[in-house]
Order: structure tokens, then C-alpha cells, then sequence
């Protein structure tokens, strides 16, 4: 503004004649500014809740409902930009009895119901979020019901965790997701799940208003260790590692998501010597989850509907 103010002087005095001397001092005034509107501030609360209608529910690459279809939901509460709690809720199908008649070790629940809460804040492109979630299974069948070690133990556990990611642009977005427990699903065994994640947005280009698509996939390695069951007809055996993955296109129109996505793993399904258990008919995949068919490639397609208390006001 002082360099607009000198050069306007400059003109004044060239031509005196002419302008007056109010002209002059109007132009050697400054130029108002215009004024810059403050962000606004972070609400101080918020409730977030959805529904979900899913083909499967896969887990870390194992079926949690035996290849049958999904109906899940959850509400989150939201407190000054940092705080959240929250619960979500799945069917599952982890039956008591194989296919071939054969007892599986499982506990026969009639959901998965999540509790968990942590902190979560951003800053800039980077977002942060560590928290605590804890696996409930009600109407689990007792530990025993069905004979000596069947089931050995209830699958209730805790997971604590560490999600960061960062916003490149508004096109590419990559994150992470760390989490650890003492007791893999109840079986003694600790657990350390640690992948990385990937999304490319193309919604900017999209020809339809109000319906964006992007990719997404995720690559991780689930370390698992030696159970600890508790239980005197059950010996104890070490419970394989495995890497996973999914990759999937999603569709999306204001609060609703479309998701096709393929989900695979390194847990075989065949007959197998398993290193610190011996033989499993089963293979690595009914060491880890008591059935067969629940690993291997599995494609899955979600409808979901996603929204705040405050969004809709």
C-alpha cells in the first residue's frame, strides 16, 4: 500500500493544475483492506453414526461371519475436537460344529460388540489417533459346555492403537494402523497388527454432482505368538503369522458409500504341517480361526450410510 501511496504523490505534483487538493489527499489515503473472515471454530461436540448391509465381514482377511452376509452399525461421540467414544456392532458366525460334523473350538457368539474410545485431533494434513478398543461376543456357549476344552476359552479381548494419516493433496491420502494386545481373541497369545493404507480420491473429476469414487487398499502383517489358554485338556501351540490385503473401488453420493472390494491373505485352507502345532487338516486358517473356508480370496460388496447429528441440521 505505501509503494500504491508514493506513486499516486508522484502524480499529484505532476499534475498540480489540474486536481485539487482534496483530490489529493482522497488519493494519498490508503486503501481500505478487505476483511479476512476467521475460520470457524471446531464444534464442541458431536454424535456420528451409520449403518453398514455387507455381503461378508472380513477381519484381517478371515470371514467372521463363515461367508454369510453382514448387518452392522455403530454411534460415536465427539468432544472438542480431540475426545471420542463410541460402539459398533456386527453379527457374526463362528459355529460350535464344521461343516463335516467336527467340533471347531468355537464359542457359537451372536455378535461382535465393539466399545472403544481414544483421541483424535488434526493438524494441517496430519491426523492423529490413538484409543483403546475392547471385542465383546455376547452368548458365547461356556468355556467346557461342550466337553473337555470345548471351547477352551471365551474370545472377549483388547486391542490398544495408533492410526495416523496424512492428505497429501485432495487426490492422494496415506495412513497407518498399529495395533497391539496381550491375548489374541481370549487364547493367551499377544498380537500385533501393522499396516499401511493407501487412497487415490477422484472426485474432483467426477461429471455427476454430489457423487465422488475413489480406490483404496491396505497391506499388513498380523504377528501372533504362543497361546497361554488356561485350560488343563487344551495344550498350549503356537498360532501362525500371516500378511494381508485388500484393495476395492467405492462409490459415493452424499452420506451413502458404495464398496466393492477383494480381500486375500497368506492362510491356507489345505492340509498342511503348521510349524509348533504339526499336522492341521485344516491349514493355517483353522489354526488361526477353528474353520476352513472363512481365508483365502473373498470379495465383498457394502452399502453404507454415514452422517453427524450436526450434518443434517
Amino acid at each position: 500500500m505505501n509503494k500504491i501511496a508514493v506513486v499516486a504523490a508522484s502524480m499529484l505534483l505532476a499534475g498540480a493544475a489540474s486536481v485539487g487538493a482534496a483530490g489529493a489527499a482522497d488519493l494519498s489515503s490508503p486503501m481500505p483492506l478487505k476483511a479476512v473472515a476467521a475460520p470457524e471454530p471446531a464444534p464442541m461436540w458431536d454424535v456420528a453414526f451409520g449403518v453398514k448391509l455387507a455381503t461378508d465381514y472380513v477381519f484381517r482377511g478371515i470371514s467372521q461371519t463363515d461367508g454369510n452376509a453382514a448387518v452392522q452399525g455403530y454411534a460415536e461421540l465427539r468432544l472438542f475436537d480431540w475426545i471420542y467414544g463410541g460402539v459398533w456392532a456386527s453379527n457374526v458366525d463362528f459355529p460350535p460344529i464344521n461343516q463335516f460334523g467336527g467340533y471347531t473350538g468355537l464359542t457359537d457368539a451372536s455378535a461382535e460388540v465393539d466399545l472403544y474410545f481414544g483421541l483424535r485431533h488434526t493438524w494441517g494434513a496430519f491426523t492423529a489417533d490413538v484409543g483403546f478398543v475392547y471385542y465383546y461376543y455376547p452368548g458365547e456357549i461356556g468355556v467346557n459346555t461342550l466337553g473337555a476344552g470345548l471351547p477352551a476359552v471365551n474370545i472377549d479381548y483388547w486391542e490398544v492403537y495408533f492410526k495416523p494419516t496424512y492428505v497429501i493433496n485432495d487426490v492422494f491420502t496415506v495412513g497407518g494402523n498399529l495395533y497391539y494386545t496381550n491375548s489374541y481373541a481370549g487364547s493367551g497369545s499377544s498380537g500385533t497388527y501393522l499396516s499401511g493404507t493407501a487412497k487415490i480420491d477422484f472426485t474432483k473429476w467426477s461429471p455427476v454432482k454430489d457423487v465422488g469414487f475413489y480406490v483404496s487398499g491396505e497391506l499388513g502383517y498380523q504377528w501372533l505368538g504362543q497361546t497361554d489358554l488356561g485350560n488343563i485338556f487344551v495344550a498350549n501351540y503356537e498360532l501362525p503369522s500371516y500378511t494381508t490385503w485388500n484393495v476395492g473401488v467405492a462409490f459415493t453420493y452424499k452420506a451413502a458409500t458404495l464398496d466393492l472390494r477383494y480381500y486375500g491373505s497368506t492362510l491356507s485352507s489345505g492340509p498342511s504341517y503348521v510349524s509348533g502345532v504339526g499336522y492341521a487338516p485344516f491349514g493355517t486358517c483353522g489354526v488361526v480361526s477353528g474353520l476352513q473356508n472363512v481365508c483365502g480370496d473373498r470379495y465383498v460388496a457394502s452399502l453404507s450410510f454415514d452422517t453427524s447429528f450436526l450434518a443434517l441440521k
